[in-house]
């Protein structure tokens, strides 16, 4: 019997590790000042600023960063010449804490960037299937290398420099951090510069 499987919505991510030019960064990043890490859900602590990007000593890394969203962009079919972030903020994991499943709200794209130290036990980004989440029963399977189908988390393990780009609406987590160091991150939502949608299909949205 000849059948075939047609695998439809494919989830879009970005992966790519950032030149070692932007080491230096680091040790402004680690500069700035966090919250006390009291954060409901053990969630850790975040930078006090925001909107890090937007300091002078971000502006070569951000617009390179701009560049690498414009090409995930293109090759997802977006018709947008420019891009811009909204807010950035630095995000810390001491031993023990983790993150639960979150999506990005008033945003288009949103990305990761890992600054500081990783190794092999570093927790990882992972990401789910939503719809598959939201069922009302759960198909009885074990996942694994030959049936890519039965897969609703994706885990993308930290390497060092990596920066990750996916669409804000895709569900993600951070697991519990079982190191005994920080696990350090630059977390960033982004936005077309002009606006979204299309004047003659009225949805356009100009900001």
């Amino acid at each position: 019997m000849k059948s075939d499987i047609i695998q439809l919505f494919s989830k879009p991510i970005y992966k790519t590790i950032m030149p070692l030019d932007f080491v230096p960064i680091t040790k402004w990043l680690n500069s700035q000042k966090m919250s006390d890490g009291g954060d409901i859900q053990n969630y850790g602590c975040k930078s006090l600023d925001t909107y890090i990007f937007s300091n002078k000593e971000c502006e070569e890394i951000s617009n390179y960063i701009l560049k690498l969203v414009k090409d995930f962009g293109d090759k997802l079919g977006y018709q947008y010449e420019d891009y811009k972030f909204t807010q950035s903020w630095l995000t810390w994991k001491y031993p023990g804490q983790s993150h639960t499943s979150h999506t990005h709200a008033n945003s288009l794209i949103s990305g990761v960037f890992y600054y500081d130290y990783v190794d092999q036990n570093t927790p990882s980004i992972v990401f789910s299937d939503k719809e598959f989440l939201e069922l009302n029963f759960k198909p009885s399977h074990i996942p694994n290398e030959n049936y890519k189908f039965s897969y609703h988390v994706e885990e993308i393990n930290v390497e060092p420099g990596m920066l990750v780009l996916f669409p804000s609406y895709l569900p993600h987590a951070v697991p519990v951090n079982t190191t005994n160091y920080i696990r350090k991150s630059l977390s960033f939502n982004i936005v077309p510069k002009k606006g979204l949608g299309v004047e003659r299909y009225l949805t356009e949205l100009l900001f």
